[in-house]
């Protein structure tokens, strides 16, 4: 696929198994690697590294919560044509890596900064980035956050960084973020109280599987139906109370993070997401700024939370800006 030629990005709904079937499958079957580490803190962690035999880039593709890896071979192809070594791992306490508590549908984890800490021991174990090609970081939602907290706490030599749908503030509708925080840290102390086990965040339950009328992640059918054929083998559900307080907590710090990148970023946006907050988007690319012009933030018209596994004529666009940009 030539970045001056997009073609090959569209029309793939309509013969979507086909595509599948014929190109996405026979690459991900010859080139990808899947591994398994145990760390420190002794969680075994699941994931992949694909290695193009005369690649030009290293990519991190960091998914989000409740995602697996498995739902991003279609990023993974379309990196892959491009001459791209990819990376990608499921994050502890979801996908096919080990969960935290004994109900294993609780989103849960006990402090955020694992998540990082994690990626970083998956990194060095496969060795991924130990070679002399540039490196870029693709992250989606909460992923994004996870991002940050691991180029602060690590410093890994990136050149680029990708922003999808950032999860840089929670869309607690009215509540500004501070008030968030301070509701969470008290439904936390209370649920450790309480319960024998940490509950879900009020309004939170076990996994159920959406359905695509009505949906909020995207209005691509066959995508959407895919993804969800996915997140099915590795069933999680909302988020507890210890979650929501650890991811609101580093929320808080991310405006301070934004302002010391030193790779280029690109935030997209997505204009009609209600999953993860629109303002603290526009309010953290405001603040990054003030202080450099290392970040730039691009509207995705009509898109929903999943960007990348949008229908083709919002996805195509994006996809090509993005492999324009890691370029």
């Amino acid at each position: 696929m030539s970045l001056h030629d997009d073609c090959s990005l569209h029309n793939r709904e309509e013969n979507w198994q086909a595509f599948l079937a014929q190109q996405v499958q026979p690459v991900w079957q010859q080139y990808v690697e899947e591994f398994v580490v145990k760390t420190q803190d002794n969680i075994e962690l699941h994931g992949v590294t694909i290695h193009h035999p005369q690649a030009v880039r290293n990519v991190v593709l960091i998914p989000g919560r409740v995602e697996t890896y498995k739902k991003y071979q279609e990023v993974c192809f379309d990196l892959f044509q491009q001459g791209c070594n990819i990376f990608s791992i499921d994050h502890r306490g979801q996908g096919f890596s080990q969960r935290l508590l004994s109900d294993p549908e609780k989103g849960y984890v006990r402090d955020f900064a694992d998540y990082a800490k994690d990626l970083h021991f998956a990194l060095q174990h496969t060795g991924f980035i130990e070679n002399q090609l540039p490196t870029a970081c693709i992250a989606h939602s909460m992923g994004s956050a996870i991002a940050l907290n691991w180029i602060e706490q690590y410093q890994p030599q990136l050149d680029k960084l990708v922003l999808c749908a950032p999860m840089l503030g929670i869309n607690a509708g009215p509540l500004p973020q501070s008030c968030a925080l301070s509701v969470a840290s008290l439904a936390d102390f209370l649920g450790r109280k309480l319960f024998s086990e940490v509950p879900y965040f009020i309004g939170q339950q076990p996994y159920n599987r959406p359905e695509f009328e009505g949906n909020v992640l995207s209005h691509s059918r066959v995508r959407f139906e895919y993804v969800q054929d996915m997140q099915a083998q590795c069933r999680l559900g909302g988020v507890t109370t210890s979650w929501l307080y650890q991811a609101l907590k580093l929320i808080k710090r991310l405006p301070q993070i934004g302002q010391q990148l030193s790779c280029e970023t690109l935030l997209l946006q997505a204009e009609n997401d209600v999953v993860v907050s629109l303002m603290a988007q526009d309010k953290w690319c405001e603040q990054a700024g003030k202080v450099h012009d290392r970040v730039n933030k691009r509207i995705v018209k009509g898109a929903k939370h999943e960007i990348l596994m949008e229908k083709d004529e919002i996805r195509a666009p994006i996809m090509q800006e993005i492999l324009y940009f890691i370029r």
